[in-house]
């Protein structure tokens, strides 16, 4: 059974996708402990020395943000001033957003990691996060994480690198609650500039379309309990818009409680910022949505609904989010995906030497989106590379089906 995780504990909401790659690198270098939350609200508030500009000062003083410490003389605009790290990082990005509040900080370093699975419950990290650390997070950028190396590249923007993985991660954790919105949203939307609230006015028909999907799969107590908590949601957000709940008390309740923001959907370069709460579909986002939506339904009239987000996932994924980053791409022949598998393999192997085909494939693919003429591998045609290889050549290659998680594993001889 589906469960919408987009809008499970959602209080301040996911905003910067790109501190879940702060977390990663903060795990494994220094691991977790019960004091991680005010670990990482120590780090992102350290003061640091960054490089004196007066469009900075500007900036913090048009968002209300304590001014930057001068540390010497700033004659015609060169010299230093202090500053907050998380401020500098969030100046350097497009939209010149992404700072975390005081209580904004354990809400993106508690529930967010796990909900997009990069860590497992007790925050150990899990195959997703190893791949992230091992092969989409370069050096320079952990030293910029870290506050080791200051640089006017925010750490908080995605490379097109790191946008394959992640949109890969979102959809499998919850595509069959963010294909149904993005539906709403094409049809209601397309072109158009829309509101915050315009999306989440849209939501509960997205939920309400789910539940229809699922609704002859619910057998066990535990199906009937996820039916019910949809239907909540529905309602719940249904009535907030009714009352027009935002309008109440102090501060923005919707924001708080039911609907979440767009902003990782900016940072993804699905949608663009046209103001303060105000969004739009970029072209390829568009393409990109449709694309999903349509090959969605495609597959909910000849399988099983629990069955068709994995399948769009293992069939038609990194096809069309290569085409949404670099406008073009070409499926790899056989001799060129063996040959990209065994590169990734060297990069990602462990001791034992076994590595998920999963995650050579958003290495590949991630690989793939940085280059000038990219190609991509859809999982199922990995497989049958694999299959293929250990036919003709069975002492070159081994693979196995990993007892954990039910996913291939693969390991390639000397």
């Amino acid at each position: 059974m589906a469960k919408p995780k987009w809008l499970r504990s959602s209080r301040k909401s996911w905003e910067k996708i790109g501190y879940i790659k702060l977390a990663t690198v903060w795990i494994r270098r220094n691991g977790y402990s019960d004091d991680f939350v005010e670990r990482m609200r120590d780090h992102i508030r350290s003061t640091v020395q960054v490089p004196y500009s007066s469009q900075f000062e500007q900036w913090l003083a048009s968002n209300g943000l304590p001014k930057a410490q001068e540390t010497g003389e700033i004659p015609s605009g060169h010299g230093t001033i202090n500053t907050q790290l998380q401020y500098w990082w969030a100046f350097n990005t497009i939209n010149q957003t992404g700072w975390l509040s005081h209580d904004a900080v354990e809400e993106y370093f508690q529930p967010f990691p796990r909900k997009i699975e990069v860590v497992d419950e007790s925050f150990g990290l899990t195959e997703l996060g190893h791949t992230l650390l091992l092969g989409f997070i370069p050096r320079d950028e952990v030293a910029i994480w870290e506050g080791k190396a200051i640089s006017t590249l925010s750490p908080l923007v995605l490379t097109k690198m790191q946008k394959v993985l992640f949109i890969h991660a979102i959809l499998k954790v919850d595509g069959d609650f963010m294909i149904p919105i993005f539906e709403q949203w094409v049809d209601q939307f397309g072109t158009a500039t829309f509101t915050y609230l315009d999306a989440g006015n849209l939501m509960p028909i997205a939920l309400d379309n789910m539940a229809s999907y699922f609704s002859s799969s619910v057998v066990s107590s535990d199906d009937q309990q996820e039916m019910s908590e949809i239907a909540r949601l529905s309602n719940l957000i249904a009535k907030q818009a009714e009352v027009k709940i935002e309008t109440q008390g102090s501060g923005s309740r919707r924001e708080q409680i039911s609907i979440p923001r767009l902003e990782w959907l900016v940072d993804l370069g699905l949608l663009t910022k046209e103001g303060r709460r105000s969004y739009r579909f970029t072209k390829q986002g568009l393409i990109l949505a449709k694309e999903l939506t349509t090959y969605y339904h495609s597959l909910l009239s000849q399988n099983y609904p629990e069955d068709c987000l994995s399948k769009l996932i293992d069939q038609h994924l990194f096809g069309p989010v290569m085409e949404f980053l670099c406008g073009h791409a070409k499926k790899a022949g056989a001799p060129d995906g063996l040959s990209l598998l065994k590169d990734a393999h060297e990069n990602l192997k462990g001791s034992l030497g076994y590595v998920l085909l999963r995650s050579l494939l958003l290495l590949i693919n991630g690989r793939q989106a940085e280059t000038e003429m990219p190609c991509f591998i859809e999982y199922n045609d990995a497989l049958q590379i694999v299959e293929a290889e250990y036919r003709d050549h069975p002492k070159s290659i081994y693979y196995t089906v990993d007892r954990m998680s039910n996913e291939h594993q693969v390991k390639f001889s000397l």
